[in-house]
């Protein structure tokens, strides 16, 4: 029996492992990768006391940090999750663990194009991760989709491997920072296409070019899909509430509607989706599970240590 089970293993759920472990709880992450969708982003020079560091780097200072203290992980996915009258059972692919307390932070999961030829081609030229798979397309030309921070760093990324990049996004503007659309500008070898979008990829073992919507044909030897992410909700489905855009509703203590389970992180309805606010609330959710597992017990809960 855990005192918690974090279900997701990028910045919100480590954070809350780490002031879990450090409160004295038998902590348990269950994740398939450590650092989330951080890990997919080269330079982060927006995080509180690092001018930059990438983003693999930051996961693993987050999993070094819980681990030190304690922390207990699993690389598996959780696939259930059933209320006990003691607690909770989680159903992992290959085991199960009963735990008094869960904290929800798995985040999302790339949104895709749903063309054809994107899911046939996954893995021969087909990519959600510029940060992974760009290395691959060495002197290649490289197609990145999309308009927001994530697009234009893929693009970014890309420029200094690629011989080529086009970045393709359907609307008339990007929604990115100002200082990485001034970098897309002076790229040399980054070509913007605006106002169209894919409508099909095409290749027989790999990707060998891509059509688009206004009728154009653009040879390239791979296509990195960057429009977002979306929040799977099939392991809390029917179990906590959620709200039209299928994100866990939450409370100032980040409580759901199910005592005992908490949420933190992109997964929330807090609309702001950066990686210090996902670490806020992972240590806000680690707080109020450990106040939740004192009351239980009969013991006083977290004082306010402000008076």
């Amino acid at each position: 029996m855990f005192d918690v089970i974090i279900i997701g293993g990028g910045p919100s759920g480590l954070t809350a492992a780490i002031y879990c472990s450090r409160r004295g709880l038998k902590t348990l992450v269950v994740s398939r990768d450590i650092g989330g969708q951080i890990t997919k982003t080269n330079e982060i020079e927006n995080y509180p006391g690092f001018d930059h560091i990438s983003g693999v780097e930051l996961g693993k200072k987050f999993f070094d940090q819980a681990k030190k203290f304690g922390t207990e992980f699993i690389f598996d996915e959780a696939k259930e999750i059933k209320k006990k009258a003691d607690g909770f059972e989680i159903r992992m692919m290959r085991k199960s663990f009963e735990s008094k307390t869960i904290i929800l932070a798995f985040g999302k999961k790339p949104r895709e194009l749903g063309v054809p030829g994107e899911e046939e081609l996954k893995g021969r030229g087909v990519s959600y991760c510029a940060t992974c798979d760009a290395p691959f397309f060495k002197n290649k030309i490289v197609t990145i989709v999309g308009g927001g921070n994530s697009a234009l760093d893929a693009a970014i990324v890309s420029s200094e491997i690629a011989k080529q990049v086009f970045l393709i996004h359907r609307g008339p503007e990007f929604k990115g920072e100002e200082i990485l659309i001034d970098k897309i500008k002076t790229a040399s070898n980054i070509k913007t296409i605006m106002n169209d979008e894919i409508s099909e990829i095409t290749g027989k073992d790999k990707v060998e070019a891509v059509k688009l919507k206004s009728g154009q044909e653009i040879p390239t030897d791979g296509v990195i899909v960057e429009v977002g992410y979306v929040i799977d909700r099939s392991l809390v489905s029917g179990l906590v509430e959620l709200d039209k855009l299928n994100q866990v509703v939450i409370d100032k203590f980040q409580s759901t509607s199910v005592p005992g389970i908490f949420a933190s992180g992109d997964l929330t309805e807090t609309p702001y989706k950066q990686i210090v606010i996902s670490a806020g609330e992972g240590a806000k959710a680690a707080l109020s599970a450990f106040d939740y597992i004192q009351k239980i017990s009969g013991k006083k809960g977290i004082a306010a240590d402000w008076h």
